[in-house]
């Protein structure tokens, strides 16, 4: 009493799976650079967002059986319980494969969203310098230092020197 004929949230899931879908179809540009992991990726999403809708709406699954299910394979000692159908299994079978898939595909990028500097570093770099802590010192050196190391390959290339002939270059530079 009082539950709604559909979710919002199921409605929701469906559509936009199907406008991401529709958009990589549609699109040429998009088309032409989508791979098969993106269309895997959406495919497997839709397949278990379809056999939990069935399994809501449709045919009706025992959920005491599923949680002894459950509790069964959390303590080792799994039993497979009456009324809890071939449905079910397939949406726990596709669930398990995008928990597999999950750490190796594009989408865990959404866990960047967590991680980012922009996110969890202070936004204080007008008020004072940061420098990476863990940065080791790297030995440098100037132009002119780097002219005096290739002085003669310079030379034998036709590269005027700024040392020796300041004059040129700068009115080659201006």
């Amino acid at each position: 009493m009082g539950a709604p004929e559909w979710y919002l949230s199921d409605v929701v899931l469906l559509a936009g799976l199907a406008y991401l879908l529709a958009r990589r179809w549609r699109d040429p540009l998009l088309r032409y650079i989508s791979l098969f992991s993106d269309y895997f990726a959406l495919f497997l999403l839709s397949a278990i967002a379809l056999t939990g809708l069935l399994m809501r709406y449709f045919t009706k699954t025992d959920v005491a059986g599923v949680k002894q299910l459950a509790l069964g394979l959390a303590t080792f000692s799994p039993r497979v319980p009456q009324g809890v159908g071939p449905l079910f299994f397939a949406h726990l079978f596709l669930v398990c494969v995008l928990a597999a898939y999950f750490p190796f595909s594009k989408l865990v990028h959404m866990g960047g969203i967590f991680l980012s500097p922009t996110r969890n570093l202070a936004n204080t770099n007008r008020l004072r310098r940061h420098i990476n802590a863990w940065n080791y010192p790297v030995k440098t050196h100037s132009y002119a230092e780097w002219e005096e190391e290739f002085k003669d390959k310079l030379v034998a290339a036709g590269i005027p020197l700024e040392n020796e002939h300041a004059r040129t270059v700068t009115s080659y530079r201006t």
